[in-house]
């Protein structure tokens, strides 16, 4: 089973790959288009952008942008509607805006799109997404971004209950509305409990799936989705907030689906094969685990061979046969003009053996005539014409060595010389 889903996930990072580019904008726009849309409906003051065109404009613009200009158009969007309102409060909302994003920038300057995707996530009805996926892929200071992202959300929600009391006139009248907003937003004992359950539900997750132990991001999972329930509930009861208790738990058992998606996409170990070891210095002891990583399908998988000088003798390849075999055409051709020479050499080396043989019957035949010191001298030329000859015979054929052959014709060059090896017997007997 893992194996399995270890080969479609291997495919599918392949297939990622493959198309990453369409992906990648087919995710912002789709992306962009919530989030627009979020914005829109926790506002929607200004008729001409709350419109489903400017908003499929805006989110196919974004799709071929970086990131930080899908948050800078969701401002722009938001302030825009604030604007249509009230422009004091447009003023308001920017400055605290800019005082979130300088305290957290200095932090998390990677995470600004999470100020307007808390928010999103409070509309959807799913904000327990967000602590618990930002766990098993952040870090505890991602608690400043929820922080203000959740400040966020109930302030836009507070200027949506109460958008019909900042159509006033005058200065003393609208200071005092915007003072009303922010004590009201300040103690807001809901906003306050969601505060205090995600940045403990954040921590939690981030905490155990860091945690030396088996299925540790299923546990971190299961466990921030518990302690959030926990800790709503109980806040619920203590600080009087109405709670939908059903609500709260589809959006955690959701946010559960959400963080085994997410161990299946970026976390998948076999812990089946664990191995711990230990180490052990002049200082310290080190207790180290090891946890493979869960391997494809046999297709995908690639096997590295580690080769030593030992192995790589005993693994050497045989050396083909065909070589030889490609030859025997040329060998045979060698071998017809070897024999025509060696033939050739031999009847011209049995012509002159036979005079001489001739002349030294007859000179055996007057060398009786003339005594035995006669025949000494004879008996001595002959033993030398003999040695002439044979050294011309051997000056005929020397016994040249072979040079050392490359490794690819020592094959064909091995039969050569053991060819001319064997001639050269045939020759010696025939002389």
């Amino acid at each position: 089973m893992n194996t399995t889903m270890a080969g479609a996930k291997g495919k599918l990072g392949k297939w990622y790959v493959s198309y990453s580019k369409i992906i990648d904008r087919v995710a912002r726009f789709v992306f962009a288009l919530v989030l627009f849309a979020g914005i829109n409906s926790l506002t929607g003051y200004m008729k001409r952008l709350d419109n489903a065109t400017v908003v499929l404009v805006l989110a196919i613009v974004a799709a071929f942008l970086p990131t930080p200009f899908l948050t800078l158009f969701g401002f722009m969007l938001l302030l825009a509607h604030l604007s249509a309102l009230s422009l004091p409060l447009m003023g308001v909302v920017a400055a605290l805006f800019l005082i979130m994003y300088a305290f957290y920038f200095h932090f998390t300057p990677r995470h600004t799109i999470m100020l307007l995707l808390v928010p999103v996530a409070f509309w959807l009805r799913i904000p327990a997404v967000i602590p618990i996926a930002y766990g098993l892929l952040g870090a505890p200071i991602l608690a400043y971004p929820i922080t203000f992202g959740c400040i966020s959300y109930y302030l836009l929600s507070y200027i949506h209950q109460h958008a019909k009391t900042f159509d006033v006139k005058g200065v003393t009248s609208i200071v005092g509305k915007l003072t009303t907003m922010l004590r009201d937003l300040l103690t807001n004992r809901e906003m306050w409990l969601y505060i205090f359950a995600f940045v403990i539900t954040l921590w939690v997750v981030s905490i155990l799936r860091r945690r030396n132990m088996n299925h540790a991001w299923k546990i971190a999972t299961i466990a921030g989705a518990l302690t959030d329930i926990l800790l709503l509930s109980i806040g619920a009861a203590v600080l009087d907030v109405k709670l939908n208790i059903g609500t709260v738990l589809l959006a955690h058992l959701l946010a559960v689906v959400v963080g085994f998606v997410l161990e299946y996409l970026f976390f998948g170990v076999d812990y089946r094969h664990k191995e711990s070891m230990t180490f052990e210095d002049d200082d310290y002891v080190y207790y180290v685990s090891a946890v493979p990583k869960i391997k494809g399908s046999e297709d995908d998988q690639k096997e590295v061979k580690r080769l030593t000088h030992e192995s790589a003798v005993e693994e050497k390849p045989a050396k083909p046969q065909n070589k030889t075999n490609d030859k025997p055409a040329k060998n045979s051709g060698k071998q017809k003009s070897a024999k025509k020479k060696s033939s050739g050499k031999s009847n011209d080396s049995g012509k002159p053996n036979n005079n001489n043989k001739s002349k030294n019957n007859g000179k055996s035949k007057n060398s009786n005539k003339s005594g035995n010191k006669g025949s000494g001298q004879k008996s001595s030329k002959q033993r030398q014409s003999g040695d002439k000859a044979a050294s011309s015979n051997n000056r005929k054929k020397p016994q040249s060595q072979p040079k050392k052959p490359n490794q690819k014709w020592q094959d064909g060059m091995t039969d050569e010389l053991l060819m001319t090896q064997s001639l050269r017997r045939d020759l010696e007997k025939e002389l």
